[in-house]
């Protein structure tokens, strides 16, 4: 060891050691970020990611020795024979090839031990080839002690930088970097240890061409690019596979959203189409034995009179009224999913026509007052009116289901209804002063299937399409539907019109005026 030291410091420029030894220590630094990616990809791909690590690894091997031969500084001239010199690289990079191969591949302590051996052996083999290349005038000598040393610690250390770069612990990949960093320095030093000249007809103090800095500074930056090449590959590589990853598990959280909410929805469909469906069989069913169970209270013979009959025409009205509500709901129901349906497959058809805003307000009003009152709510639409181009059919449909929304779960008292122009086209509005909604709640309730109440506890009907056909019936328009609302104060809802105005009778009025 006192002797390696004595070498670095009398024989060598310590400036191109530091550079060696700067360039040795990120080359590393580099293989075991490549390699250890190269461990987490699929097999086929893994293979392109060894060949990367395999070159930048043999690249940085052989240019930290190159730059470290170039700074002994021996008394006497030297050069080099260039095609050892290649060849001592193409031993580098094949040797690192095979040993990285082997070990990452089969992944296993005896691979890894194989691997390992067969890398440092290589590491070995282009250091003493590259020594062949390296032509002084002076007798050669070798200590065959430090050679052998050199080697072995060389074939130990890339064995124990491959195992600890196969492990998964948090620091695997710096502790691999420094001990391979150790192997490719320790073989250089040592293996230099283990050579001497002696200069034959100079004088003391000979030194080389100040030319051989200049090349170690040209190869440190190819190296230093060669290996940044591989290290802003692996960058891209990963930050594409970390949005490739991200796109993914947004995809699979959008599917089971879209999951839970169909679930939801066919929850919600189930209990909705039973219900009715239940109601006219009943009713159905108590039709059909009204007469028997009316003159099954008759007394033993007592004539029907016309009070019987209106008894079972009464009785009847009353079933046969129940019958159409719930056939009217469960029409409502099926309707929504073939709208739905229908918009999905972009089969919206519109026929637009010119028709009052005021006409269709009052028809939305007249439709829902019998509910409104029930439920002791005021509706309010306004005097003014504006003549507007559009489907009136599909407006008609988004009003009807913004009210009743309002109406089954606003708990307002007052529901205002507005025509109001919009720069050149028109707006609709459907206000409420009720519980209104949270701002978390606003961006998910123009989503097909879902609704703010869970299936479990719901106390009104529906199916959670309402919103969603209103969104896409106003874009359909050119349009769009936006909402706000404010817990405690209340929801309005507007859908806008482009350039749909034709003219304007008189002015909507405020909500001021309209209360």
């Amino acid at each position: 060891m006192f002797k390696v030291a004595h070498t670095i410091h009398h024989d060598h420029d310590l400036g191109l050691v530091l550079l060696a030894g700067l360039l040795c220590a990120f080359g590393c630094w580099v293989v075991s970020r490549l390699y250890q990616h190269a461990l987490g990809r699929p097999r086929r791909q893994a293979l392109i990611w060894y060949f990367l690590t395999a070159i930048t690894a043999g690249v940085a091997v052989w240019c930290t020795h190159f730059i470290a031969i170039l700074a002994y500084q021996p008394s006497a001239p030297v050069t080099f024979n260039l095609q050892l010199t290649f060849v001592s690289l193409l031993i580098a990079i094949a040797g690192s090839t095979v040993g990285i191969m082997v070990a990452g591949m089969f992944r296993s302590l005896a691979s890894t031990i194989i691997g390992g051996t067969i890398f440092g052996v290589a590491v070995s083999a282009m250091h003493y080839t590259g020594m062949v290349a390296y032509r002084v005038e002076g007798v050669v000598t070798w200590d065959r002690g430090y050679l052998i040393g050199s080697v072995i610690l060389a074939v130990v250390l890339s064995t124990a930088a491959l195992y600890l770069g196969s492990r998964s612990a948090r620091w695997s990949g710096l502790q691999m970097a420094g001990v391979l960093t150790l192997a490719i320095i320790g073989l250089h030093f040592t293996g230099m240890a283990a050579f001497s000249v002696d200069c034959i007809g100079l004088k003391p103090g000979y030194t080389n061409p100040e030319e051989y800095k200049l090349l170690a500074l040209v190869i440190a930056g190819t190296a230093t690019t060669i290996t940044l090449g591989g290290l802003f590959t692996y960058f891209i590589e990963n930050r594409t596979r970390m949005e490739s990853i991200e796109e993914l598990r947004k995809a699979r959280d959008a599917a089971e959203g879209a999951s839970r909410a169909k679930s939801e929805f066919m929850s919600v469909l189930s209990h909705e189409l039973r219900t009715p469906l239940t109601i006219v069989i009943g009713y159905a069913g108590f039709l059909t034995k009204l007469k028997t169970t009316t003159t099954a209270k008759l007394s033993p013979g007592e004539p029907i009179t016309e009070k019987h009959y209106n008894i079972i025409g009464d009785q009847a009205e009353l079933y046969g009224q129940r019958v159409k509500f719930a056939g009217n709901h469960l029409l409502t129901i099926i309707n929504d999913i073939l709208d739905y349906t229908s918009i999905e497959l972009n089969d919206i058809k519109l026929a637009k026509t010119t028709f009052p805003t005021r006409a269709l307000l009052a028809q939305v009003e007249d439709q829902f007052q019998g509910m409104a009152q029930g439920k002791d709510v005021t509706l309010h639409i306004p005097d003014g009116s504006l003549d507007v181009n559009a489907d009136r059919g599909r407006c008609l449909q988004i009003l009807i289901n913004l009210v009743g929304n309002a109406l089954k779960f606003s708990k307002g008292k007052d529901i205002f209804l507005r025509a109001e122009v919009d720069g050149g086209g028109f707006r609709f509005e459907v206000e409420d002063n009720g519980v209104g909604m949270e701002q978390k709640d606003l961006e998910s309730i123009f989503q097909a299937f879902t609704q703010i109440e869970s299936a479990d506890n719901r106390s009104e009907g529906g199916t959670g399409l309402g919103l969603a056909i209103c969104k896409k019936l106003a874009l359909a328009h050119g349009g769009d539907i936006s909402v706000s609302s404010t817990v405690g104060k209340g929801t309005k809802f507007s859908v806008f019109f482009p350039h749909s105005l034709v003219s304007t009778g008189r002015p909507s009025q405020s909500l001021a005026a309209a209360a």
